[in-house]
């Protein structure tokens, strides 16, 4: 079962996005927004909040939904939801691959309520090929993943038996 369009997607994904942040993320503020059609670096220009690197200017990427976790006394962390209406191909996950490594969300997800594509879960699952997933390096830390799973409409949650990538999420 899929939306009628990818759009209808985002009120449910940004509501649950809200709510996950504001779970993991008690001390902080959290503020959610569904930007699919304005780059991050225009966003942020105006939001006139938080505290960002200053190569937030070259952020002229899109991303569907973008949650903001402002922590007291340290930068704003971004987390990134790419919203697909169908099965999620290596292309989707180039993508969103690459704007991850542009901006280094602290979470970057991508999701579709109908799906892989055979050649992702043969990458994927297959060939166990988890390191292309891999988007930020810290020293003493895990990398940080692209976590690939299916929406469940009917719960407006991810499922976690479909979810790759993401250890320790």
């Amino acid at each position: 079962m899929k939306y009628k369009s990818e759009s209808d997607m985002y009120p449910d994904v940004r509501q649950w996005l809200e709510d996950f942040l504001k779970g993991r993320f008690r001390q902080a503020e959290v503020d959610v927004h569904a930007l699919p059609h304005t780059p991050i670096s225009r966003f942020v220009r105006t939001y006139n909040r938080g505290s960002f690197p200053g190569e937030w200017v070259t952020w002229n990427i899109k991303v569907d939904v973008v949650g903001f976790v402002h922590h007291p006394n340290r930068p704003t962390d971004l987390v990134f939801v790419e919203c697909k209406n169908t099965k999620l191909t290596l292309a989707h996950l180039s993508q969103l691959l690459g704007y991850s490594r542009i901006a280094q969300p602290l979470y970057s997800f991508l999701i579709s309520p109908v799906g892989f594509s055979a050649s992702l879960v043969s990458l994927l699952q297959h060939y166990q090929r988890r390191d292309v997933l891999e988007y930020h390096w810290e020293p003493g830390k895990l990398p940080r993943q692209v976590i690939v799973a299916e929406w469940e409409m009917a719960t407006c949650h991810l499922n976690r038996h479909t979810m790759i990538g993401g250890v320790g999420l």
